[in-house]
């Protein structure tokens, strides 16, 4: 919502500053995100006075345009189409002024011809949405030439950018917002609507249906005719809906001629942020932004038989839009119509056939009622969010019909030439009753922790717009303003005492607790530990959405048996994920498609899968997933494979502490390829498994290249790291190692991580570690085996190792590779 600090000053009386404002009203629950300062820069633009004007004698769309500005004579090039003839008066940039686009003004050659100056625009002066031509002091403008456009347009002003939250309804509009700074500033500030009676802020009359008619000029001075036009009394408005519209308004101008707005209202809707269109239309949006209450104007020889009719719509029943698109209905929608047809969605948005155009005279002013739930409903379904809709979703104030009524009629006539009828039409299909909250000063100061007194509290429920009364044992009663439909129960009085005594007189003490914290759960402190190793190892967090669609999960073969949410967000999240390799496909396909070459990401997450219980299995994952291709230290990149993953898993592993894996070939998991890939295995038990992605998903997903993915069980992991214990730091070897390889022939049957482990168990505690570092099949290497070849170091922590120790301890090995795996030694 954007507010400006002039409109509230004409609201209501302010003597602090903008700055100070927008602190107090940030303080009370009305943030101010950002302050605009208008008609700074400008200081080299003035009012000037057209002497003469003739035609470039080079060039055919230009003309010399002689001007004065109190100081001297300019001529200036001008290339706009509308340049009054003399005395008339144009927004002048003198040499040497710069522009708030950032143009610098200087004398210029154009077409051979010296410009000395510019005239200028509303888009080159920031002041309009106009760029067809410059900008013509109207004749009757007070201003000379020489004075600054700031002070003769009056363009100073502060806009507030405000976070309206859903619950504040009454402050999208500026005298809701004026109405909260008089209840901040309390008794030094009093609400005065310019130009209107302060009874606008409190208005409580309830309107019944036996009464359809409201007298205009009682609630708002204006241009009123004593007798309604005969059309007034031939229009018949019927309500079919009065759960859906429990009031309905319309007021009658008559006479009006569409034109364009004058400039300060053109301006000041510029700073609002809507582009100007017509006096008419122009006037609906000020008195929209002026009181949070969408208008709608009819034409009203547009509106056939005179008729206005709310009713839902029939199923299929189709019409065209303000933004010229025609759209279907359903019977779930509310419309607005005539005699014939539909003519406006209810509180969206107004039909083309019945716009307001250049030749309507006779306007018809819609303003009513709207049940929130009705249009919000219409709203999401036709996918149409305007400023009126943005207002009717939240509630607006259902007893401001007639003022806002009055204050549109009164409006349009002044700046249309025409007429307002005296007497406007009120059909009320349902009555407004106003809530009655109780409130207890002794629940208020228990809520608040500091003492709240019966009279202050009934002055601040006052001001807020209560109606008060005394209740039982001391209680007050209090009547909810039809303005602030979020005042429902009594902490939401507690709450309006809390904000407008200020936030900071709350006091604040530290409560009296019994500890019963012992310290962060170990598995928790695991997690954080396993998230730093993954991040260590050079992969990169990801943290994907738990629920996505069933199409996801069958289109990467992962399991589908799911667990479906009762009321998902929408059909792309209707389940909850099985596996975390749909998120992390997603991540690296973005990434890709933005050019990204090397991808290494890591999760850490819950999958879940349906249990027989109340609440689905959950499962605690570790999940690796790296794509594209890898820089090396020397040499071209290349694309990760099946090592790169393993690698990966190992090397987090070891920033674990002595957590030793193996990795036993198989085909576990459908989504990867069948030759690459492998079980993970710690102490003979699975706990995962790693592998290239299949050919067929990687198509399937639209992955470029390969792609290695892993899943680790972190409850297994962590159930090994608490057997091991926390890692200790050991003191630094005093005595060299040496070094022994081991080559032999092995059946594929045996992994090569049990085969190093069972060689280090038979060094007797002398093997340091032992890694394979060469891996061969082909040639001279019989089917169904494979060379391997170890690297085994030999430590004595104690002493310094002799060959003969080294040899025996080698033999040993040798010796339990022939005997356990029936390996020939090379």
């Amino acid at each position: 919502m954007r507010a400006s600090f002039r409109w509230l000053q004409e609201l209501v009386e302010i003597e602090a500053d903008a700055v100070e404002v927008a602190d107090r009203l940030t303080q009370a629950g009305l943030e101010i995100e950002a302050l605009e300062r208008w008609g700074e820069g400008l200081e080299g633009v003035v009012i000037a006075e057209v002497r003469s004007q003739r035609p470039h004698p080079k060039r055919d769309k230009l003309t010399l345009v002689t001007l004065v500005d109190g100081e001297g004579e300019y001529e200036v090039v001008c290339g706009a189409t509308n340049v009054p003839q003399a005395g008339g008066k144009v927004l002048f940039a003198r040499p040497g002024s710069v522009l708030p686009n950032g143009m610098k003004i200087d004398v210029r050659a154009l077409g051979g011809i010296e410009s000395a100056g510019m005239i200028c625009s509303e888009v080159e002066l920031d002041l309009g949405a106009d760029e067809d031509g410059i900008v013509v002091v109207e004749s009757t403008h007070p201003s000379r030439p020489g004075d600054p456009i700031v002070e003769a347009l009056d363009l100073r002003d502060v806009v507030f950018e405000i976070g309206v939250t859903p619950n504040r309804p009454d402050c999208l509009g500026h005298i809701g917002i004026a109405r909260e700074i008089a209840l901040l500033y309390g008794n030094r500030h009093s609400p005065v609507v310019a130009g209107g009676p302060p009874a606008v802020f409190s208005a409580d009359r309830v309107f019944a249906n036996e009464d359809p008619t409201v007298e205009l000029s009682a609630q708002w001075p204006g241009k009123y005719q004593s007798v309604p036009p005969p059309k007034l009394t031939e229009i018949s408005v019927r309500i079919m809906d009065g759960e859906r519209c429990p009031r309905y308004g319309a007021a009658l101008v008559h006479g009006v001629t569409v034109r364009p707005s004058p400039f300060w209202l053109r301006y000041r809707l510029h700073l609002m942020g809507l582009r100007p269109v017509s006096n008419v239309v122009d006037a609906t949006n000020w008195v929209l932004l002026e009181w949070g209450h969408p208008i709608h104007g009819f034409d009203l020889h547009r509106l056939r038989d005179s008729t206005v009719v709310v009713r839902l719509a029939e199923e299929g029943e189709r019409m065209a839009t303000l933004d010229g698109v025609e759209r279907s209905f359903t019977a779930d929608d509310l419309l607005i119509c005539d005699g014939k047809g539909p003519v406006a969605v209810a509180g969206v948005m107004g039909g083309a056939e019945s716009e307001i155009r250049e030749d309507t005279t006779e306007v018809l002013i819609e303003c009513a009622y709207f049940d929130p739930r009705s249009i919000r409903r219409t709203s999401r379904r036709l996918g149409l969010h305007t400023d009126s809709s943005h207002r009717f979703e939240r509630g607006v104030d259902p007893l401001a019909v007639p003022s806002v009524l009055a204050r549109a009629a009164s409006m349009i006539a002044a700046l249309g030439g025409g007429a307002a009828a005296r007497t406007a039409i009120d059909r009320v299909a349902s009555s407004y009753s106003p809530r009655t909250i109780p409130f207890r000063s002794v629940r208020a100061s228990r809520l608040l922790g500091a003492e709240v007194e019966a009279d202050e509290s009934k002055r601040i429920l006052e001001a807020v717009g209560c109606t008060v009364t005394s209740g039982q044992n001391g209680s007050l009663q209090a009547r909810a303003p039809s303005w602030r439909p979020d005042l429902s129960r009594e902490v939401d009085l507690i709450e309006e005492v809390a904000r407008v005594r200020g936030y900071g007189q709350i006091p604040t003490a530290v409560p009296r607790v019994h500890p019963s914290w012992t310290g962060t759960p170990e598995r928790l402190v695991f997690a954080d530990r396993l998230r730093a190793a993954a991040a260590g190892a050079g992969l990169y967090e990801a943290v994907s959405f738990g629920f996505l669609s069933l199409d996801d999960l069958q289109r990467l073969r992962v399991p589908t048996d799911t667990v479906v949410l009762a009321n998902p967000l929408s059909e792309e999240r209707s389940v909850m994920r099985t596996s975390l390799l749909p998120g992390l496909v997603a991540a690296v396909t973005h990434a890709q498609r933005r050019g990204a070459s090397e991808i290494k990401l890591f999760e850490l997450g819950r999958t879940f899968a349906p249990s027989n219980g109340a609440l689905p299995t959950e499962t605690s994952t570790l999940a690796l997933l790296l794509a594209g291709e890898r820089e090396g230290w020397i040499g071209k990149p290349r694309a990760f494979d099946f090592y790169d993953g393993k690698g990966a898993i190992q090397t987090i592993l070891d920033r674990l502490g002595k957590l030793v894996l193996s990795f036993r070939p198989g085909h576990p998991r459908p989504f990867l390829h069948p030759k690459r890939s492998a079980l993970v295995e710690l102490a003979g038990a699975e706990i995962g498994f790693v592998g290239e992605l299949h050919p067929e998903v990687i198509d399937e997903v639209g992955l470029n290249g390969r792609a290695i993915y892993a899943e680790l069980d972190v409850a297994s992991l962590f159930a090994a790291a608490q057997a091991q214990g926390v890692p200790q730091a050991r003191e630094l070897p005093r005595y060299p190692a040496v070094a022994r390889d081991i080559a032999m022939m092995v059946s594929e049957e045996f992994s090569a991580g049990e085969i190093a482990l069972a060689l280090q168990d038979a060094s007797a505690g002398l093997a340091e570690s032992v890694r394979l570092f060469d891996l061969y099949r082909g040639d001279q290497v019989p089917d169904g085996q494979r060379s391997l070849a170890f690297r085994v170091t030999y430590r004595d922590p104690e002493n310094t190792l002799t060959d003969k120790r080294v040899d025996k301890a080698h033999a040993k090995l040798g010796e339990i590779a022939r005997k356990r795996f029936k390996a020939t030694i090379r």
